[in-house]
Formats: C-alpha cells, sequence, structure tokens
C-alpha cells in the first residue's frame, strides 16, 4: 500500500538503494524495500553485495514483495544449507560453491540480468587484485555466486577470468557504486555488524591504522594467495583497506554535492544464521526506513 502523497515528492526524480550484506540479518532489507515502496519511492537502481546483492536479485525480478516477504519468514536454515553445502578437498575453501550456485538458478527461476525489470549491479571482489569489480549481465546465479563467496568459506568464482569473492570485503555497503548512476537520491542501506556495535571490530580498526599494521597490509595485498589460509588473509587486508577508506570518507558522504546521499542501519535483533527470525530483520528494517522517511522525503522535494 503507498501513501496518498506519493506523486507531490516523487515526481521524476531517479532513486538507487545499496544494500549490504549480513547473511540472515540481511533479510531486513526486505523490510526496507517494503518501507520504500509504501510510501511511493521504489528505486529505480539497486547495487547489492553479498546477502543484500540476493534480495536485490529476488526484488529486481519483479515478484511481488509480499510474496518475497511471505517467503522469507517461512524459511528455516534447514531449507538453504542442505542445498548448498559442497565439501570436498578444495585448496581454496570449505566449499566448491556449485551447489550454492545452482541453488540461486532455481531461487531465480535460471533468470539472467536481461530478464530484470529494474536495474541491478552485483558488487564483487576480486580476489588477486582486490578491485572492485560490478556485474551487471550474464547469469544472476553466478553473478550471486561470486558476490557471496565468503573467503576460506566458498572458493572463488572464476567470472569472466577473474577469481571473484564475497564483495562485502571491500564495499559492506556499496553506496559509491550508486555513484556510476544519474540518480537523485542515494541510500545506503547496512544489515550487517556496526563497528559501533563490536568492541572487537573497534580494536581492529584501531590496530589496522599503526603503520606496522599498513606495511603489512601491503605486503599481503601484494602476495598471491596460496590455499584457504593464504586467500583468507588476502582478504581481510583487502577489508581492512576497505574499513579505513569507509571511514575516511564518511563526512563526505554525508554532506554530498548533487545527489542527495543517506545511510542507515537496520540493527536486525538476530545472529548471521538465524534464518527462522527473518520477520524480526524484516521488521527492524521496516522501522529504520521509516524514521529515515521524513528526511527523505524532504530531501527528494528539495531536490526536485
Amino acid at each position: 500500500m503507498q501513501s496518498d502523497d506519493q506523486h507531490d515528492h516523487r515526481g521524476d526524480l531517479r532513486l538507487g538503494v545499496a544494500l549490504g550484506g549480513g547473511s540472515a540479518r540481511g533479510y531486513a532489507h526486505l523490510g526496507a524495500l517494503a518501507s520504500l515502496e509504501r510510501n511511493g519511492l521504489a528505486p529505480d537502481v539497486i547495487a547489492g553485495t553479498s546477502f543484500g546483492a540476493v534480495v536485490g536479485a529476488l526484488y529486481a525480478t519483479g515478484r511481488p514483495l509480499p510474496e518475497l516477504l511471505a517467503q522469507a519468514e517461512a524459511m528455516r536454515r534447514r531449507d538453504v544449507f542442505p542445498y548448498v553445502a559442497d565439501f570436498g578437498l578444495h585448496r581454496a575453501a570449505l566449499f566448491r560453491g556449485r551447489r550454492l550456485e545452482e541453488y540461486f538458478d532455481r531461487l531465480l527461476e535460471g533468470r539472467h540480468f536481461s530478464d530484470l525489470v529494474k536495474r541491478l549491479v552485483v558488487v564483487t571482489t576480486d580476489i588477486d587484485s582486490g578491485e572492485r569489480v560490478l556485474l551487471e549481465q550474464g547469469s544472476l546465479a553466478e553473478a550471486l555466486r561470486a558476490s557471496t563467496a565468503i573467503p576460506g568459506v566458498f572458493a572463488p568464482a572464476l567470472v569472466g577470468g577473474r577469481r571473484l569473492i564475497d564483495g562485502g570485503i571491500g564495499s559492506p555497503v556499496p553506496l559509491s557504486t550508486l555513484d556510476e548512476f544519474d540518480l537523485d537520491v542515494a541510500i545506503g542501506i547496512g544489515a550487517g555488524m556496526e563497528a559501533s556495535d563490536s568492541g572487537t571490530i573497534r580494536f581492529a580498526r584501531k590496530l589496522m591504522r599503526s603503520s606496522g599494521a599498513k606495511r603489512f597490509q601491503t605486503r599481503l595485498a601484494a602476495t598471491r594467495p596460496r590455499g584457504a589460509v593464504g586467500r583468507l588473509g588476502r582478504a581481510l587486508a583487502f577489508a581492512a583497506e576497505g574499513w579505513a577508506a569507509a571511514d575516511a570518507d564518511a563526512c563526505e558522504r554525508a554532506e554530498p554535492d548533487g545527489c542527495r546521499r543517506f545511510e542507515v542501519h537496520t540493527r536486525p535483533p538476530i545472529s548471521w544464521l538465524d534464518f527462522r527470525s527473518a520477520g524480526a530483520a524484516i521488521r527492524a528494517g521496516d522501522a529504520a526506513l521509516s524514521r529515515l522517511m521524513p528526511a527523505l522525503k524532504s530531501a527528494m522535494r528539495a531536490t526536485g
């Protein structure tokens, strides 16, 4: 259901959302999208990384949001894990990732990017260079398998001759990805653990800023990884660089020039693998965007 005044503040303005990772916590993105739709602010462009890419892909198919919400709330871990776990003696990770890709293919009914009704960008990370790689064509299942390939857990996905892993390594919430589009308003939506929520993460970030740690990161990132441990270490080095970059340009994102940008964290009250509590995450996402809505509508009117 949409608000009565939706046309008053939307007009022809273009809106984009960037959905971060978080595994089961990422179901909060469905609640966030529900809040946007209810207020007549359905996004034109979606950038997603890790589980955010999965939610974004499902939404971009054009399936009714109530249907996606009902499917999520009926989900259980046993509905996922047995169908994605392909244990094997793989030198790069615990799982090969083939069954994960097959699962995504069934979930999306074999769709490709060209079948979507909304613009979708799936964010991944090149394990060899640390570069952010954006996927916008070809098989959705292949792209999602790459963006959700957690280092050490799933083997890197080979796409276009590049070995790609979880996009959240370099872009926890890929808001900057939306800079490449002609948007009036962009919203970054987080569902993972915030640094402010974890003393361990705060300590790690402080440690990573030391000169010795930076030299170690540079050396590790420049070394070609061998085996699961090597790839995991390299991925962590890239992640540390991403943390520092995120801290450095937080002010820039808060006061953008041109496109109005917003960042919001949904703070879902569930654990990473608590798929049976999707409803709680969905409600958290809805509430977070509802709180943001007055400022968001004001920005839409000012931009228009």
